[in-house]
C-alpha cells in the first residue's frame, strides 16, 4: 500500500494522493468544495502527505503488511548488510526499522522445507550469546539498524547455504510528484486518517488551526487502523498451576 487499483475492487476506498491534499484543505476551509487545486498548493500538500508518511512508517502498528522475503546464506559470512540494491552475499530489501522475534525463519540444507524461527536477540543479549569465530546453524540473530543500510549479525557462521526467510514491513510509499493523480487502493480507514491528519499537519502553513471535530477524527481513525493491524498475542502458561486445561477470559476454567 498504495498500489494501483483493481477494477471489480468493490470493497476498498480509491483515492489518489491529490484527493486526498483536496479534502484537506476542504476540512480547513482553504479550498471550497469544486474549486481547483492551484499548483503551489499542490505541490506543497504533496511534500506535507510524504513527510508524515514517513513519521507513519516509524510507527509499527501504522504499517499493515508484512511481506515474506527469502535470502541465500552463504557459507561461513557473518554479517550481512541489508538495503535496496545490495548485490549478494548481501541482501537486496527496503532497510528495516527493525527485525523482532517471529519475523526471521531458517530453512533449507539440513531443515529440508521445514522452517525453523530464529530469536531476535536485544543489544545486551547479544553480547552474552555472540560467537565470532565458530560455524553452524544459526539460532537467532542481531539486527543493527545502521545507515544507509542495516546489518544483521548471526551468532555462528553459517555452516550451509540456508534460506533465510524475514517478514518484514511494507512501508507506506512515498509518492512522487508524477504519481499524484495515479489511484491508490487503500485498506479500510486509511483514507479518512491519512486525510484528517493531513490537515492537521499543513494547518499551519495557513495560519490555521485544524477545527476540533477534525482532531478528533484524526485521532480516532488513527487508532482504529493501529487496532486493525495489532496482532493478538496468546499467552501460554503451565497448566499444572491451575489444576485446569484451559482457561477461557470470559467463561473462566474449562477442560
Amino acid at each position: 500500500m498504495p498500489a494501483l487499483a483493481s477494477l471489480n475492487d468493490v470493497y476498498r476506498v480509491h483515492a489518489s494522493t491529490q484527493d486526498i491534499i483536496k479534502r484537506a484543505l476542504r476540512l480547513l476551509g482553504v479550498l471550497a468544495s469544486g474549486e481547483p487545486l492551484p499548483a503551489d498548493q499542490l505541490t506543497d500538500g504533496l511534500e506535507s502527505f510524504n513527510d508524515m508518511v514517513d513519521s507513519w512508517n516509524t510507527e509499527k502498528l501504522t504499517i499493515p503488511v508484512l511481506a515474506r522475503n527469502t535470502f541465500t546464506l552463504t557459507v561461513g559470512t557473518n554479517p550481512y548488510d541489508i538495503g535496496p540494491g545490495l548485490a549478494a552475499p548481501d541482501f537486496d530489501a527496503p532497510r528495516p526499522n527493525r527485525i523482532e522475534k517471529g519475523q526471521a525463519w531458517l530453512s533449507g540444507a539440513g531443515l529440508g522445507e521445514s522452517e525453523r524461527g530464529l530469536d531476535s536477540y536485544s543489544r545486551e543479549q547479544w553480547a552474552a550469546v555472540y560467537l565470532s569465530t565458530q560455524v553452524g546453524m544459526p539460532r537467532g540473530l542481531y539486527y543493527e539498524p545502521s545507515s544507509p543500510d542495516g546489518r544483521i549479525w548471526f551468532e555462528l557462521q553459517p555452516d550451509a547455504t540456508y534460506s533465510l526467510i524475514l517478514f518484514l514491513e511494507q512501508l507506506l510509499e512515498i509518492i512522487t510528484l508524477d504519481g499524484i493523480t495515479t489511484e491508490l487502493v487503500l485498506r479500510p480507514g486509511y483514507k479518512e486518517a491519512l486525510t484528517t491528519n493531513l490537515a492537521i499537519e499543513i494547518a499551519p502553513e495557513y495560519g490555521k488551526s485544524a477545527p476540533a471535530e477534525v482532531i478528533n477524527q484524526a485521532i480516532e481513525s488513527k487508532a482504529w487502523i493501529k487496532r486493525m493491524n495489532q496482532q493478538p498475542l496468546t499467552l501460554n502458561g503451565d497448566v499444572a498451576l491451575t489444576h485446569q486445561s484451559g482457561w477461557d477470559i470470559f467463561r473462566g476454567p474449562y477442560g
